[in-house]
Protein backbone atom coordinates (compact mmCIF):
# COMPACT_ATOMS: atom_id res chain seq x y z
CA UNK A 1 0.00 0.00 0.00
CA UNK A 2 2.97 2.22 1.04
CA UNK A 3 4.41 1.55 -2.31
CA UNK A 4 1.70 2.53 -4.71
CA UNK A 5 1.15 5.47 -2.72
CA UNK A 6 4.46 6.45 -3.60
CA UNK A 7 4.39 5.39 -6.74
CA UNK A 8 0.68 7.65 -7.23
CA UNK A 9 2.62 10.46 -5.68
CA UNK A 10 5.32 10.88 -8.58
CA UNK A 11 2.31 10.67 -10.91
CA UNK A 12 0.68 13.48 -9.83
CA UNK A 13 4.00 15.18 -9.73
CA UNK A 14 5.03 14.35 -13.29
CA UNK A 15 1.73 15.36 -14.67
CA UNK A 16 1.53 18.37 -12.66
CA UNK A 17 5.83 19.63 -13.99
CA UNK A 18 7.75 21.46 -12.30
CA UNK A 19 5.95 24.48 -11.94
CA UNK A 20 3.28 22.75 -9.57
CA UNK A 21 5.57 20.64 -7.63
CA UNK A 22 5.45 20.87 -4.02
CA UNK A 23 8.91 19.85 -3.70
CA UNK A 24 12.30 22.85 -2.99
CA UNK A 25 12.48 22.28 -6.44
CA UNK A 26 9.28 23.58 -7.69
CA UNK A 27 9.26 26.15 -4.85
CA UNK A 28 12.81 27.55 -6.35
CA UNK A 29 11.12 27.37 -10.27
CA UNK A 30 8.38 29.05 -9.49
CA UNK A 31 9.44 31.93 -7.85
CA UNK A 32 12.15 32.73 -10.46
CA UNK A 33 9.40 31.94 -12.89
CA UNK A 34 7.61 34.42 -11.57
CA UNK A 35 10.08 37.11 -11.17
CA UNK A 36 11.41 36.71 -15.15
CA UNK A 37 7.99 37.49 -16.39
CA UNK A 38 7.56 40.56 -13.77
CA UNK A 39 11.35 41.71 -15.43
CA UNK A 40 10.11 41.05 -18.72
CA UNK A 41 7.10 43.01 -18.19
CA UNK A 42 8.81 46.21 -16.69
CA UNK A 43 10.89 45.90 -19.95
CA UNK A 44 8.02 45.88 -22.18
CA UNK A 45 6.62 48.90 -20.10
CA UNK A 46 9.66 51.02 -20.35
CA UNK A 47 9.99 50.09 -24.24
CA UNK A 48 6.27 51.26 -24.91
CA UNK A 49 6.92 54.05 -22.72
CA UNK A 50 9.74 55.64 -24.43
CA UNK A 51 7.33 54.52 -28.00
CA UNK A 52 4.35 56.93 -26.40
CA UNK A 53 6.72 59.83 -25.55
CA UNK A 54 7.81 59.57 -28.98
CA UNK A 55 4.53 59.87 -30.22
CA UNK A 56 3.72 62.20 -27.52
CA UNK A 57 5.91 64.83 -28.63
CA UNK A 58 5.12 63.86 -32.59
CA UNK A 59 1.38 64.87 -31.70
CA UNK A 60 2.41 67.57 -29.73
CA UNK A 61 4.21 68.86 -32.51
CA UNK A 62 0.94 68.56 -34.51
CA UNK A 63 -0.55 70.78 -32.22
CA UNK A 64 1.65 72.90 -32.88
CA UNK A 65 1.26 72.92 -36.67
CA UNK A 66 -2.31 73.23 -36.30
CA UNK A 67 -2.09 76.28 -33.78
CA UNK A 68 0.09 78.01 -36.56
CA UNK A 69 -2.28 77.22 -39.44
CA UNK A 70 -5.03 78.22 -37.46
CA UNK A 71 -3.70 81.45 -36.89
CA UNK A 72 -3.01 82.26 -40.02
CA UNK A 73 -6.21 81.16 -41.10
CA UNK A 74 -8.65 82.91 -38.92
CA UNK A 75 -6.81 86.37 -40.35
CA UNK A 76 -8.22 85.28 -43.72
CA UNK A 77 -11.89 84.00 -42.21
CA UNK A 78 -12.66 87.45 -41.68
CA UNK A 79 -13.53 88.20 -45.32
CA UNK A 80 -17.28 86.96 -45.67
CA UNK A 81 -16.67 85.09 -48.00
CA UNK A 82 -13.77 82.98 -46.55
CA UNK A 83 -14.79 79.84 -44.72
CA UNK A 84 -12.79 78.04 -41.88
CA UNK A 85 -12.33 74.80 -44.44
CA UNK A 86 -10.79 77.35 -47.68
CA UNK A 87 -8.46 79.56 -45.12
CA UNK A 88 -6.98 76.40 -44.06
CA UNK A 89 -6.17 75.41 -47.29
CA UNK A 90 -5.00 78.48 -48.93
CA UNK A 91 -2.27 78.66 -46.17
CA UNK A 92 -1.36 75.25 -46.97
CA UNK A 93 -0.95 75.86 -50.64
CA UNK A 94 0.80 78.74 -50.04
CA UNK A 95 3.35 77.02 -47.24
CA UNK A 96 3.53 74.06 -49.67
CA UNK A 97 4.34 76.59 -52.82
CA UNK A 98 6.91 78.53 -50.81
CA UNK A 99 8.72 75.28 -49.55
CA UNK A 100 8.66 73.84 -53.39
CA UNK A 101 10.41 77.56 -54.65
CA UNK A 102 12.98 76.64 -51.30
CA UNK A 103 13.78 73.17 -52.68
CA UNK A 104 14.12 74.55 -56.54
CA UNK A 105 15.60 77.64 -56.68
CA UNK A 106 17.39 78.19 -53.04
CA UNK A 107 18.77 74.35 -52.11
CA UNK A 108 21.63 74.42 -55.05
CA UNK A 109 22.76 78.37 -53.70
CA UNK A 110 22.46 76.52 -50.16
CA UNK A 111 24.67 73.96 -50.72
CA UNK A 112 27.70 75.93 -52.27
CA UNK A 113 27.34 78.47 -49.50
CA UNK A 114 27.59 75.47 -46.90
CA UNK A 115 30.64 73.64 -48.68
CA UNK A 116 32.32 76.77 -48.31
CA UNK A 117 31.18 77.37 -45.10
CA UNK A 118 32.20 74.36 -43.79
CA UNK A 119 35.69 74.58 -45.78
CA UNK A 120 36.04 78.44 -43.87
CA UNK A 121 34.78 76.38 -40.75
CA UNK A 122 37.69 73.73 -41.45
CA UNK A 123 40.45 76.01 -41.78
CA UNK A 124 39.70 78.47 -38.60
CA UNK A 125 39.45 74.79 -36.79
CA UNK A 126 42.88 74.16 -37.91
CA UNK A 127 44.37 77.49 -37.31
CA UNK A 128 43.05 77.12 -33.74
CA UNK A 129 44.57 73.51 -33.71
CA UNK A 130 47.75 74.89 -34.30
CA UNK A 131 48.01 77.94 -32.25
CA UNK A 132 47.09 75.60 -29.28
CA UNK A 133 49.92 73.03 -29.97
CA UNK A 134 52.73 76.01 -29.81
CA UNK A 135 51.47 76.69 -25.91
CA UNK A 136 52.14 73.65 -23.27
CA UNK A 137 48.64 73.86 -21.82
CA UNK A 138 47.27 73.85 -25.57
CA UNK A 139 48.28 70.10 -25.44
CA UNK A 140 45.74 69.45 -22.38
CA UNK A 141 42.66 71.15 -24.10
CA UNK A 142 43.25 69.32 -27.32
CA UNK A 143 43.39 66.33 -25.65
CA UNK A 144 39.70 66.67 -23.83
CA UNK A 145 38.18 67.56 -27.75
CA UNK A 146 37.49 64.03 -28.91
CA UNK A 147 38.88 63.93 -32.67
CA UNK A 148 40.05 67.05 -32.66
CA UNK A 149 43.67 65.97 -33.15
CA UNK A 150 43.02 64.07 -35.68
CA UNK A 151 40.93 66.53 -37.84
CA UNK A 152 43.57 67.52 -39.92
CA UNK A 153 43.95 63.88 -41.47
CA UNK A 154 40.99 62.28 -41.62
CA UNK A 155 37.65 64.98 -41.12
CA UNK A 156 36.65 62.63 -38.54
CA UNK A 157 34.51 65.65 -36.99
CA UNK A 158 32.50 66.65 -39.72
CA UNK A 159 31.96 63.03 -40.90
CA UNK A 160 30.10 62.73 -37.21
CA UNK A 161 28.03 66.05 -37.95
CA UNK A 162 27.21 64.79 -41.07
CA UNK A 163 25.67 61.82 -39.70
CA UNK A 164 23.41 63.40 -36.99
CA UNK A 165 22.10 65.67 -39.46
CA UNK A 166 21.58 62.71 -41.77
CA UNK A 167 20.02 60.92 -38.78
CA UNK A 168 18.26 64.07 -37.78
CA UNK A 169 16.60 64.89 -41.01
CA UNK A 170 15.67 61.66 -42.42
CA UNK A 171 12.82 60.88 -40.11
CA UNK A 172 10.65 61.05 -43.14
CA UNK A 173 7.83 58.59 -40.80
CA UNK A 174 7.68 60.98 -38.31
CA UNK A 175 7.54 64.04 -40.40
CA UNK A 176 4.53 62.50 -41.98
CA UNK A 177 2.94 61.75 -38.53
CA UNK A 178 3.35 65.37 -37.68
CA UNK A 179 1.85 66.50 -40.61
CA UNK A 180 -0.99 64.46 -40.74
CA UNK A 181 -1.90 65.09 -37.11
CA UNK A 182 -1.53 68.78 -37.88
CA UNK A 183 -3.66 69.08 -40.59
CA UNK A 184 -6.68 66.96 -39.21
CA UNK A 185 -6.50 68.91 -36.34
CA UNK A 186 -6.31 72.19 -38.15
CA UNK A 187 -9.31 71.63 -40.62
CA UNK A 188 -11.62 70.02 -37.86
CA UNK A 189 -10.64 71.70 -33.84
CA UNK A 190 -13.48 71.99 -33.20
CA UNK A 191 -14.75 68.16 -33.27
CA UNK A 192 -11.43 67.28 -31.38
CA UNK A 193 -12.04 69.81 -28.89
CA UNK A 194 -15.36 68.52 -28.40
CA UNK A 195 -14.69 64.91 -28.03
CA UNK A 196 -11.89 65.95 -25.57
CA UNK A 197 -14.33 67.83 -23.31
CA UNK A 198 -16.40 64.68 -22.63
CA UNK A 199 -13.91 63.31 -20.94
CA UNK A 200 -14.59 65.80 -18.05
CA UNK A 201 -18.13 65.38 -16.26
CA UNK A 202 -20.61 68.41 -17.34
CA UNK A 203 -19.65 70.52 -14.35
CA UNK A 204 -16.23 70.82 -15.17
CA UNK A 205 -16.65 71.35 -19.12
CA UNK A 206 -16.54 75.25 -19.17
CA UNK A 207 -13.56 75.40 -17.19
CA UNK A 208 -11.30 72.71 -19.19
CA UNK A 209 -12.83 74.17 -22.25
CA UNK A 210 -11.42 77.56 -20.71
CA UNK A 211 -7.76 75.91 -19.92
CA UNK A 212 -7.44 74.39 -23.15
CA UNK A 213 -8.57 77.67 -24.88
CA UNK A 214 -5.81 79.86 -22.66
CA UNK A 215 -3.27 76.77 -23.98
CA UNK A 216 -4.22 77.84 -26.99
CA UNK A 217 -3.73 80.82 -26.94
CA UNK A 218 -0.18 80.33 -25.38
CA UNK A 219 1.16 78.02 -27.83
CA UNK A 220 -0.18 80.22 -30.91
CA UNK A 221 1.88 83.56 -28.98
CA UNK A 222 4.75 81.80 -28.67
CA UNK A 223 4.84 80.60 -32.42
CA UNK A 224 4.79 84.01 -33.81
CA UNK A 225 6.77 85.49 -30.94
CA UNK A 226 9.16 82.76 -32.31
CA UNK A 227 8.19 83.36 -35.98
CA UNK A 228 9.13 87.35 -35.01
CA UNK A 229 12.64 86.31 -33.36
CA UNK A 230 13.87 84.38 -35.89
CA UNK A 231 13.50 87.21 -38.78
CA UNK A 232 14.78 89.71 -36.46
CA UNK A 233 17.79 87.96 -35.20
CA UNK A 234 18.40 86.23 -38.94
CA UNK A 235 18.56 90.00 -40.50
CA UNK A 236 20.19 91.79 -37.50
CA UNK A 237 23.18 89.14 -37.66
CA UNK A 238 22.78 89.50 -41.69
CA UNK A 239 23.31 92.96 -41.39
CA UNK A 240 26.15 93.15 -38.47
CA UNK A 241 28.09 90.27 -40.09
CA UNK A 242 28.21 92.44 -43.63
CA UNK A 243 28.96 95.48 -42.38
CA UNK A 244 31.62 93.77 -39.92
CA UNK A 245 32.66 92.00 -43.94
CA UNK A 246 32.84 88.70 -42.54
CA UNK A 247 32.65 86.22 -45.19
CA UNK A 248 29.33 83.99 -45.81
CA UNK A 249 27.03 86.36 -44.40
CA UNK A 250 23.79 85.13 -45.61
CA UNK A 251 24.61 81.59 -44.73
CA UNK A 252 25.54 82.34 -41.34
CA UNK A 253 22.80 84.58 -40.60
CA UNK A 254 20.34 81.71 -42.17
CA UNK A 255 21.87 79.51 -39.54
CA UNK A 256 21.30 81.62 -36.83
CA UNK A 257 17.59 82.13 -38.04
CA UNK A 258 16.49 78.75 -38.38
CA UNK A 259 18.75 78.01 -34.65
CA UNK A 260 16.97 80.58 -32.78
CA UNK A 261 13.74 78.58 -32.87
CA UNK A 262 15.29 76.75 -30.08
CA UNK A 263 15.37 79.23 -27.52
CA UNK A 264 18.51 80.19 -25.51
CA UNK A 265 20.72 77.31 -26.70
CA UNK A 266 19.78 77.85 -30.68
CA UNK A 267 21.32 81.37 -30.77
CA UNK A 268 24.73 80.36 -29.09
CA UNK A 269 24.99 77.39 -30.97
CA UNK A 270 24.91 79.74 -33.89
CA UNK A 271 27.47 81.87 -32.45
CA UNK A 272 30.16 78.83 -33.02
CA UNK A 273 30.34 79.07 -37.14
CA UNK A 274 30.01 82.63 -36.57
CA UNK A 275 33.27 82.86 -34.06
CA UNK A 276 34.69 80.35 -36.01
CA UNK A 277 34.84 82.05 -39.90
CA UNK A 278 35.43 85.62 -38.07
CA UNK A 279 38.59 84.04 -36.43
CA UNK A 280 39.89 83.03 -40.20
CA UNK A 281 40.12 86.64 -41.18
CA UNK A 282 41.31 87.98 -37.63
CA UNK A 283 40.97 86.89 -33.58
CA UNK A 284 40.46 90.92 -33.50
CA UNK A 285 37.22 90.19 -36.10
CA UNK A 286 35.84 87.41 -33.77
CA UNK A 287 36.23 89.62 -30.98
CA UNK A 288 34.07 92.66 -32.35
CA UNK A 289 31.63 89.85 -33.69
CA UNK A 290 31.10 88.31 -30.75
CA UNK A 291 30.58 91.66 -28.83
CA UNK A 292 28.44 92.74 -31.07
CA UNK A 293 25.84 89.74 -31.79
CA UNK A 294 25.81 89.30 -27.73
CA UNK A 295 24.60 92.92 -27.73
CA UNK A 296 21.74 92.20 -30.19
CA UNK A 297 20.82 88.93 -28.50
CA UNK A 298 20.66 90.61 -25.50
CA UNK A 299 17.88 93.15 -27.31
CA UNK A 300 16.10 90.53 -28.85
CA UNK A 301 15.95 88.90 -25.36
CA UNK A 302 15.10 91.40 -23.27
CA UNK A 303 13.33 94.42 -25.37
CA UNK A 304 11.49 92.39 -28.13
CA UNK A 305 10.29 89.07 -26.43
CA UNK A 306 8.89 90.22 -23.18
CA UNK A 307 6.67 92.62 -25.20
CA UNK A 308 5.38 89.87 -27.44
CA UNK A 309 4.86 87.27 -24.62
CA UNK A 310 3.36 89.73 -22.03
CA UNK A 311 -0.09 87.99 -23.02
CA UNK A 312 0.62 84.45 -22.51
CA UNK A 313 3.55 82.23 -19.73
CA UNK A 314 6.92 83.63 -20.07
CA UNK A 315 9.65 80.42 -19.52
CA UNK A 316 12.20 82.11 -17.38
CA UNK A 317 15.50 81.78 -18.84
CA UNK A 318 16.94 79.42 -16.09
CA UNK A 319 13.96 77.83 -16.27
CA UNK A 320 14.02 77.57 -19.67
CA UNK A 321 17.68 75.96 -19.97
CA UNK A 322 16.87 73.27 -17.19
CA UNK A 323 13.97 72.26 -19.37
CA UNK A 324 15.51 71.83 -22.36
CA UNK A 325 18.33 69.80 -20.60
CA UNK A 326 15.50 67.25 -19.15
CA UNK A 327 13.56 66.94 -21.89
CA UNK A 328 16.37 66.85 -24.09
CA UNK A 329 17.95 63.74 -21.94
CA UNK A 330 14.63 62.29 -21.09
CA UNK A 331 13.03 62.53 -24.55
CA UNK A 332 15.73 62.87 -27.15
CA UNK A 333 16.58 66.05 -30.12
CA UNK A 334 12.45 66.37 -30.30
CA UNK A 335 12.96 67.01 -26.54
CA UNK A 336 14.93 69.38 -26.38
CA UNK A 337 13.62 71.26 -30.11
CA UNK A 338 9.92 71.50 -27.55
CA UNK A 339 10.80 71.98 -24.25
CA UNK A 340 10.19 75.50 -24.31
CA UNK A 341 6.36 75.41 -25.76
CA UNK A 342 6.25 72.06 -22.91
CA UNK A 343 7.04 74.17 -20.17
CA UNK A 344 5.09 76.90 -21.10
CA UNK A 345 2.07 74.56 -21.26
CA UNK A 346 3.09 72.92 -18.06
CA UNK A 347 3.09 76.42 -16.44
CA UNK A 348 -0.05 77.64 -17.71
CA UNK A 349 -1.95 74.62 -16.57
CA UNK A 350 -0.46 74.92 -13.03
CA UNK A 351 -1.37 78.30 -12.87
CA UNK A 352 -5.19 77.73 -13.91
CA UNK A 353 -5.89 74.06 -12.40
CA UNK A 354 -3.21 74.20 -9.29
CA UNK A 355 -2.85 77.33 -8.19
CA UNK A 356 -6.29 79.32 -9.31
CA UNK A 357 -8.99 76.46 -8.99
CA UNK A 358 -6.99 74.49 -5.87
CA UNK A 359 -5.32 76.69 -4.12
CA UNK A 360 -7.95 79.98 -4.59
CA UNK A 361 -5.34 82.56 -5.98
CA UNK A 362 -6.84 84.07 -8.64
CA UNK A 363 -4.89 87.19 -8.71
CA UNK A 364 -2.18 85.19 -11.13
CA UNK A 365 -5.09 85.38 -14.01
CA UNK A 366 -3.83 89.32 -14.81
CA UNK A 367 -1.43 88.30 -17.46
Amino acid sequence: MVMKGRKSDGKSQGSGGLYNSTGPSGGVFRRTFLQTIIVLIIVLVVLLAGSMIHIFLLFFAGIMLAVFLNFFGKQLTRLPWVPHWLAITIILIILTTLLGLSIVMVTPLVAEEMEALVSQIEKSILQITEWLEERDWGHFVLEQIPGLEDFENNGELWTRVADIFSITFGAFTSIGIFLLVGVFLAYSPGIYKSGFLHLFPPDLRNRAAEVISKIGTTLRWWLVGQLISMVVLALSTWIMLALLKVPKAPMLALITGLLTFIPYLGPIIALIPIILVAYVESPLLALYVFILYMFIQNVEANVLMPVIFHRTVHVPPALGVISQILFGSLMGFLGFILAIPLMAVVLQFVRMVYVEDVLGDKRTNNN
